[in-house]
């Protein structure tokens, strides 16, 4: 369960389509006014592979969507049923890894002898800001796509309005309405986040920060991939971060068109992005639109 334009939905594509694994998709469309993410069959769904997270339901927001820092979001995507197994995974880290680990089929993307440094990278990108360079405005320029801009500024009024709405069909539920409340929290804490100037500018920042660490990291391992000629799962899901910045007009910080400013992190997009396996689960997927600043991907 997932949704074309979900960066957390893209690592889940993005593994499943290097390990060669075959699925359903059920794509949920999460924007306005569809919102089928806020159904209660959908949250029931979703805390079933809750576990021990539903005593850490989210209930802030920092601009990341990392579960482990942030909490247990029972209203997003993406979501995996496993049939066979009878199991569902709730978190885009854990579903990746878990899709790595239960076959041998297509690339192994954590191996075993260097399982520390990748999941060293796998944190730094799962606590990036993207949702919150996603929602609101580069106060350096805002470069997002037309269509983002004009969805962006009511977007959180709008899911806190959904939720009431849900919320109100599930009569005395304790745990819905309490997940319910959750949403409401983190979806009123993002509205004052992403129009805060001072906090969009330090997430800017702190973006700023992790690329310059990946150059850092490239020059040191010397490789096509980020831990030298074997692609991996730290490849992966750096590639979904730094298509959905340059996406959102944020490319600016690694090279512009007059001055290259980090030139590993230049041409080591340019290898994630043409990737097959990228290529079909992101670039292409159907419904995934492209922005002006990635448009050379989608010859």
């Amino acid at each position: 369960y997932h949704f074309a334009l979900s960066l957390c939905s893209h690592k889940v594509r993005a593994v499943l389509n290097e390990k060669e694994l075959s699925y359903t998709s059920h794509d949920i469309n999460i924007l306005p006014p569809g919102m089928e993410n806020y159904l209660p069959e959908y949250a029931r769904l979703r805390m079933l592979g809750g576990g021990d997270l539903l005593d850490n339901m989210v209930d802030g927001y920092t601009g990341r969507s990392s579960t482990q820092s942030e909490g247990f979001d029972p209203l997003v995507v993406p979501t995996l049923v496993d049939h066979e197994a009878g199991r569902v995974l709730i978190d885009s880290q854990k579903i990746c890894l878990y899709l790595d680990a239960c076959t041998d089929a297509g690339t192994q993307l954590v191996p075993d002898d260097i399982e520390s440094e990748v999941m060293r990278q796998v944190e730094i990108v799962d606590r990036t800001p993207h949702p919150a360079l996603l929602y609101g405005a580069n106060p350096e320029g805002d470069g997002r796509p037309d269509f983002i801009q004009a969805e962006m500024p009511t977007i959180h009024d709008r899911k806190i309005a959904e939720a009431q709405k849900n919320m109100a069909k599930v009569g005395d539920d304790q745990v819905m309405v309490s997940a319910y409340e959750h949403k409401i929290l983190k979806e009123s804490a993002a509205k004052e986040h992403v129009n805060t100037e001072a906090k969009m500018r330090a997430s800017v920042q702190e973006f700023k920060d992790i690329v310059g660490a990946l150059e850092n990291d490239l020059v040191s391992t010397g490789g096509d991939w980020l831990i030298g000629d074997r692609f991996t799962l730290a490849d992966v899901v750096w590639a979904v971060s730094l298509f959905r910045m340059q996406w959102l007009g944020l490319g600016y910080i690694w090279a512009t068109d007059d001055k290259v400013l980090f030139p590993r992190v230049r041409d080591y997009t340019k290898r994630l992005f043409v990737r097959p396996s990228f290529q079909h689960a992101v670039v292409h997927w159907p419904g995934n639109p492209p922005s002006p600043h990635v448009m050379e991907y989608y010859q």
